[in-house]
This record gives C-alpha cells, sequence and structure tokens, in this order.
C-alpha cells in the first residue's frame, strides 16, 4: 500500500492518503478506478467538504470504513437496520456508523442508562 502524506487545509495538518486497489470492473456496485482514502479521518471530517476530494466529508469517512485498511477508529455495539442483526460498527460521526458485517451505514443515537454506561440505538 502506498501511502503519501499531504497537508490537508481543513485539519491544518498532515495527513496520510492512500488509493484502494482498482476493481476489475465485474462488480457493478463497485467503481472500476481506485478511491483516494484519507487514513486519518476524523470525527471533524465528518462536517462540510472534504478539502482533498470536493466531496462532502462523511465520504470520507463511509471510504476508510469500507477500506478494511489498517486504521485506527472508535466502535460501537448496536443493531444493523440493514443486515438486521447485532455488529460492529465503525463510527463516522455523532450519528452515523457502518455496520461491519454488510458494509452499509445506519443512523444511531447513544442513550444514557446511567452515570457510566449508555446503549446505542439505530434508527431506521
Amino acid at each position: 500500500m502506498d501511502v503519501s502524506t499531504v497537508y490537508c487545509p481543513g485539519c491544518n495538518h498532515k495527513v496520510r492518503l492512500t488509493i484502494t486497489p482498482e476493481h476489475g470492473g465485474s462488480h457493478a456496485n463497485l467503481p472500476d478506478g481506485g478511491s483516494v482514502v484519507c487514513l486519518d479521518f476524523g470525527e471533524g471530517c465528518s462536517e462540510g467538504t472534504c478539502p482533498l476530494t470536493g466531496r462532502p466529508g462523511m465520504v470520507m469517512g463511509v471510504r476508510l470504513a469500507k477500506s478494511h485498511l489498517p486504521h485506527e477508529a472508535r466502535m460501537l455495539t448496536a443493531h444493523c437496520e440493514s443486515c438486521g442483526l447485532v455488529a460492529e460498527m465503525e463510527v463516522l460521526d455523532r450519528t452515523h456508523a457502518v455496520c461491519s458485517l454488510c458494509e452499509s451505514t445506519n443512523e444511531y443515537v447513544i442513550v444514557p442508562v446511567d452515570e457510566t454506561h449508555a446503549i446505542a440505538v439505530t434508527r431506521s
């Protein structure tokens, strides 16, 4: 995996970028070319437009979550509205997470149980 370090004006520091492998074109839901993925995507990146790609910041978070590239991620466990299973989900921002089983994006809310515990609830 080739990784480049570039300055991101949105983060105001250097970030690591890579390009996902190209797909053979046999799958209709996958683009033929590779996609730029920022390995340093963080919670603040989901707001607005990514200055490096010109796409909504959330797109970069979804690309990273679905890329299966090594990175640090915040995880939660919740019921996936798409596959119907309870799964680990990679947190993208305060309201969105990607299911590790079916790779669908879910909206969630955190419901406090008491001072030290909370549960994640997805919503359709």
